[in-house]
């Protein structure tokens, strides 16, 4: 257990995994034909992996690496789960959530963000027919995308609002992008909410999907003007505060010892 050692932005680790496999699920999607039908599913794959082109052997490919970087996803959000749980127990939790860190708290709404879309992608290349039952499953992925989008504005205005309070921004510990974490986080939930919104042929699931896709755009446009500006600002004006990158240093160690692991 990493305890006081461990950091939110360890669910960063579990992201790049899944957007790994999510990345080969598009090359899919790019290579295999599929009239009629926006992505590639299973019912385009599977025949293509018996016709003995190079085709077949790009997807096979494809289809392996998809299967090992969901692997990876679903293990390291689990240990980060495990890890957050006992760190929310430690002193250095609270004193996360006093301070300009709070805001690495984003880290979660992102990164489950990308687990709705990685049961997407699985579904869609593993699972026969899935297609034809598709707009039954684009309310549960609206309500999952929903619920992630509720606690990450929770996250974002109990953070902002303590700053706006008391007034305790520390401008010295921003001299770097760090805090554009949030502006990820909502990106990620607009493309999530998009999906349905221009997949789906029933006009309800078309404008609560367009409506959150818009909301989250809106959300994330707002914070990248303001914050990459005051980023650069104060990048000017102070060294560059270490701890942020040693975080990233820590977490690129971290994904090579898990990468043992296998």
């Amino acid at each position: 257990m990493l305890k006081e050692k461990y950091t939110p932005l360890y669910f960063l680790i579990a992201l790049g995994a899944g957007g790994l496999a999510v990345s080969f699920f598009m090359y899919l999607t790019f290579l295999v034909p599929h009239k009629n039908i926006p992505m590639a599913t299973f019912d385009f794959v599977y025949p293509v992996l018996f016709q003995g082109t190079w085709l077949s052997l790009v997807s096979a490919i494809a289809i392996v690496f998809i299967l090992i970087f969901a692997f990876l996803h679903f293990k390291l959000l689990l240990w980060n789960i495990h890890q957050y749980k006992a760190y929310k127990q430690t002193q250095a939790y609270k004193t996360l959530i006093n301070s300009n860190a709070e805001v690495t708290l984003m880290a979660l709404p992102l990164t489950f963000a990308m687990t709705i879309n990685i049961f997407f992608v699985l579904g869609a290349v593993f699972i026969p027919s899935l297609w034809n039952y598709i707009e039954y499953l684009f309310p549960f992925a609206l309500l999952g995308f929903a619920f992630v989008g509720y606690h990450a504005l929770k996250i974002f205005m109990i953070y902002y609002a303590r700053l706006i309070s008391t007034g305790d921004f520390d401008s010295t510990q921003n001299n770097n992008l760090s805090q554009m974490i949030s502006i990820f986080a909502f990106s990620m939930l607009a493309v999530g909410f998009a999906a349905p919104g221009a997949m789906s042929h029933s006009i309800g699931i078309n404008a609560i999907g367009i409506f959150g896709a818009i909301f989250f755009s809106a959300m994330a446009m707002l914070l990248l003007m303001i914050k990459l500006t005051l980023g650069f600002k104060e990048r000017r004006s102070f060294t560059v505060f270490m701890d942020n990158y040693t975080d990233f240093n820590t977490i690129r160690y971290h994904f090579y010892t898990y990468q043992l692991w296998l």
